[in-house]
C-alpha cells in the first residue's frame, strides 16, 4: 500500500529531524540529571546511550528507503522500537509525548499487516486529540495556560492589547473553546462520512498552535513546533479516504441487503477463509501467525488508549496520558538559601535564589522538564549531591484540583530525600554514571 509507504517514510522523517533538534537529551549528556526507568540503569555506562543512538539513526535511515517493503522494513520498525525503549530506560526525561508516539508507531509498524496498521495507527491519533482534551478541562487550563496560549495567538497577529476584565472573561471562555473543539476534532475524525471536514479541522487546530507557539507568538522549543508540523502533514496521510477503502465501503452497502442468517455465519465464512488462507477475491489471507500479531499490536493500541484513564489515580504519567498544553502536571522547585551551585549555568541569572527545574530544562535540553514528582524529586536530589549541599528546601506541589485548581504542597529537606526515593513505584533514583559522576571521580 503506498500510503502506508509514505507514512513510514513520514515517521522517519519525524524521528530524525525531532531527535536532531533535542540532540543532547539523547546523549549521556552531564549537565542535567538523568532518572532510569530502572533502578538497576543507574550504573549503566554512557555507551548505552550511544549504542541505541546509532541503531535509530541507522534503522530511521533504512525506513526513509525501503518503508514497509518485506522483512527489512519490519525489522528496522522493531529495531526503531527497541532503540526509544532502551532510551526510556535509561533516562525517563526521554519519554516526551513525541518519542511515546513514535515508539508506539515502530512497534504497530513491526507487527501488523497494511491494513491493520493504518487502523490502529488512526485510533492512536484520535485518543490522542480526545484524552488531550480531556486534560484541559481543567480550571487551571481555563484560567492560565488556555489565556497563555490565546494570548501567544493575538501577540503573533498584533492584536494583544491592555488586560481588562472583558478580556479576561473572553479569554476563559476562549480556553474552554479550545478544549471543546479539541474534543470535536477527535470525534469528527472517528466519523468516516465526516473524516474531510475533521481534515480541514486538524490542519485550522494546528496553524493557530504554530502561530500562537512559534516565534511571533509565546516562542517556544523548536521540538514543540516540529511536532506539531509532523501532525500535520500524519494527518492528510492517513485520514485520506484511499481506493480501497471506498471499495470496502461500496461493499458494506451490497452486505447491508443480506438477510440476518448471513451475518450469523460470518464469523464461521471468516474462520473457513482463515483456514484455507484465501479470500473469495484470490488474495491471501493473514497466516495464524500474521494474525496473532495484528491482535498484539492492536492491543498495545488498546493499551495505550485505555491507560490515561487510571492518570487521576496516580498510575499513568501526565505525558503518557496526552496532557500536553495543559495543567495536569507536578511540580518541584529548590531553595538552597543562597549557597552557590556549581552545576547550575543559570544559577547566576536566578541570582541564588529558587531554581525552577522546568527553566533549568528548558535552557541546557531544550526541552520541558519531565512533569512527575518522582522524576523531578531524583533530579533534586542528584544536584544537591553534586554540589555537597546540606542545607536546602525541597518544594513539592501535586497536580491542581480539576474544579478549584488548588495544588497541595509540602516541603523536605536534605536529609528527607533519600526515603523520598524509595517512596514511589517508578525507580527515581538518579543515574550516577552521567550528572555529577566527574566532580566525584576528582575528589579525594
Amino acid at each position: 500500500m503506498k500510503s502506508m509507504n509514505r507514512l513510514t517514510r513520514w515517521l522517519a522523517v519525524g524521528v530524525l529531524a525531532l531527535v536532531a533538534t533535542t540532540w543532547k537529551l539523547w546523549t549521556p549528556q552531564d549537565v542535567f540529571p538523568q532518572i532510569p526507568l530502572l533502578r538497576a540503569a543507574c550504573d549503566w555506562p554512557g555507551w548505552f546511550d550511544w549504542v541505541c543512538l546509532a541503531v535509530l539513526v541507522a534503522s530511521s535511515l533504512t525506513m526513509l528507503c525501503v518503508a514497509r517493503r518485506g522483512w527489512v522494513g519490519r525489522s528496522c520498525c522493531a529495531a526503531l522500537a527497541a532503540s526509544l525503549l532502551g532510551f526510556f530506560v535509561l533516562d525517563q526525561h526521554r519519554l516526551q509525548p513525541w518519542a511515546w508516539q513514535f515508539f508506539l508507531l515502530a512497534v504497530l509498524l513491526s507487527l501488523a499487516d497494511d491494513t491493520t496498521t493504518r487502523r490502529g495507527w488512526r485510533w492512536l491519533v484520535i485518543g490522542i486529540y480526545f484524552w488531550s482534551a480531556v486534560s484541559k478541562l481543567d480550571y487551571t487550563f481555563f484560567h492560565e495556560q488556555g489565556p497563555a496560549l490565546l494570548g501567544g495567538l493575538k501577540q503573533a497577529m498584533g492584536l494583544r492589547g491592555m488586560p481588562n476584565t472583558w478580556t479576561e472573561a473572553l479569554d476563559v471562555c476562549g480556553s474552554v473553546g479550545i478544549a471543546l473543539g479539541e474534543m470535536g476534532v477527535a470525534v469528527l475524525l472517528a466519523w468516516p462520512r465526516a473524516r474531510w471536514l475533521s481534515l480541514w479541522a486538524t490542519t485550522i487546530l494546528h496553524v493557530t498552535l504554530l502561530a500562537a507557539l512559534g516565534p511571533l507568538g509565546l516562542n517556544h522549543s523548536l521540538g514543540v513546533l516540529l511536532w506539531n508540523v509532523f501532525f500535520l502533514v500524519q494527518n492528510w496521510l492517513l485520514f485520506r479516504t484511499t481506493d480501497e477503502e471506498r471499495r470496502q465501503a461500496d461493499e458494506s452497502l451490497i452486505a447491508q441487503d443480506q438477510p440476518p442468517v448471513g451475518w450469523a455465519l460470518l464469523p464461521v465464512v471468516s474462520f473457513v477463509q482463515s483456514a484455507f488462507k484465501r479470500r473469495p477475491d484470490g488474495q491471501e489471507c493473514p497466516s495464524y501467525g500474521g494474525v496473532l500479531r495484528n491482535r498484539l499490536a492492536l492491543g498495545t493500541i488498546l493499551v495505550a488508549m485505555t491507560w490515561p484513564v487510571l492518570e487521576p489515580l496516580g498510575y499513568c504519567d501526565h505525558w503518557l496520558a496526552w496532557a500536553v498544553y495543559s495543567a495536569r502536571e507536578e511540580s518541584v522547585s529548590v531553595d538552597s538559601y543562597g549557597t552557590p551551585m556549581t552545576k547550575l549555568p543559570i544559577w547566576e541569572i536566578s541570582h541564588f535564589g529558587t531554581l525552577k527545574l522546568a527553566t533549568w530544562s528548558l535552557v541546557v535540553l531544550g526541552v520541558p522538564v519531565y512533569p512527575q514528582n518522582r522524576f523531578q524529586i531524583g533530579v533534586t536530589s542528584a544536584l544537591l549531591r553534586a554540589d555537597q549541599i546540606n542545607d536546602a528546601t525541597v518544594f513539592v506541589y501535586s497536580a491542581g484540583h480539576r474544579v478549584t485548581g488548588a495544588r497541595c504542597g509540602r516541603l523536605l529537606d536534605s536529609s528527607s530525600l533519600e526515603a523520598e526515593l524509595n517512596r514511589y513505584l517508578v525507580n527515581a533514583h538518579p543515574r550516577r554514571t552521567t550528572f555529577g559522576a566527574r566532580s566525584r571521580d576528582e575528589s579525594p
